[in-house]
């Protein structure tokens, strides 16, 4: 009794502090939301500055955000060979990301659509691509070089190859999880093939087509990276490769915080998509 009145009156208390003494609920999330990153941030300050790792290599946060500012702006800091390029390599990335993620993207919608709808081609295809599909893609470089040579085609070859994967198990999976009750219903109510695929599978299969795209577009900044690493001459990976042969270390960890930043703006924009999409599927239905 005595800790529930204890209780009650802690309860109360709260209730009646004044409501200026609180802050308000934005102001609190955006504390939280800050803190965690505040905190690395200066653990981070505090290792580079003493030159804990990797013998005193390993650049503090400040110096890595004056290589970013020398690097976009072409201020602050001395000027490198990199002072000024960073939209020029942004947009080779960029390009090759788009490129290689709508191929991907349109030929796995196509062909999964197919293979989750027709058993025959299933079981002509699937097997196939499920052989290949635990191949890394790393594995398939060597290859992409020997047929595409340096330059933009093996970085956007291999950035639809895994772009393909995620898209294509989701679409499978979406027009396979559609047929049943509705297709049935569809049948009863005399739709015919095409309507039945363009009204009915289609629209219940989007979500899990569109979770697949918003994979594979993390996936393609990851891939088109390595590409670049090993097979580009432009490019936030060749800058990342770049300034490690010539130990400018705040270099390589701002191409890997350029790379971050543009995946993170890229996955917004598809939320934004996704949601307007799948309206009525209910709000956040892309999250």
């Amino acid at each position: 009794m005595l800790a529930e009145k204890v209780h009650q009156k802690t309860m109360l208390a709260r209730a009646e502090r004044p409501a200026s003494r609180r802050l308000p609920l934005p102001v609190r999330d955006f504390a939280l939301y800050v803190s965690g990153p505040l905190a690395v941030i200066a653990v981070w300050e505090w290792v580079g500055r003493r030159h804990l790792l990797a013998h005193g290599l390993f650049p503090p946060f400040s110096a890595v955000m004056v290589a970013w500012f020398n690097w976009v702006f072409g201020v602050g800091g001395r000027h490198t060979i990199y002072s000024g390029t960073w939209l020029g390599h942004a947009l080779a990335s960029t390009e090759r990301i788009v490129l290689g993620f709508l191929v991907g993207t349109l030929i796995a919608a196509v062909v999964g659509v197919l293979v989750g709808w027709s058993d025959p081609v299933s079981k002509m295809v699937d097997p196939s691509i499920n052989v290949i599909r635990p191949i890394s893609v790393t594995a398939w470089i060597p290859l992409a070089l020997i047929i595409f040579g340096i330059g933009n085609r093996p970085a956007i070859f291999l950035t639809s190859l895994a772009t393909f994967f995620p898209v294509y198990v989701n679409t499978v999976a979406g027009v396979r999880f559609a047929e049943g009750k509705l297709t049935r219903a569809a049948k009863m109510l005399g739709a015919s093939d095409a309507q039945l695929l363009l009204r009915v599978i289609l629209p219940a299969a989007l979500p899990s087509i569109l979770t697949g795209v918003r994979v594979a577009a993390a996936i393609a900044w990851t891939t088109v990276i390595v590409a670049e690493i090993l097979g580009a001459k432009s490019g936030l990976g060749y800058v990342l490769i770049d300034a490690y042969n010539l130990f400018q270390f705040p270099y390589v960890i701002a191409a890997m915080f350029s790379v971050g930043l543009l995946g993170f703006i890229t996955d917004r924009l598809l939320l934004v998509f996704i949601d307007r999409q799948l309206r009525w599927v209910g709000k956040g239905a892309g999250r």
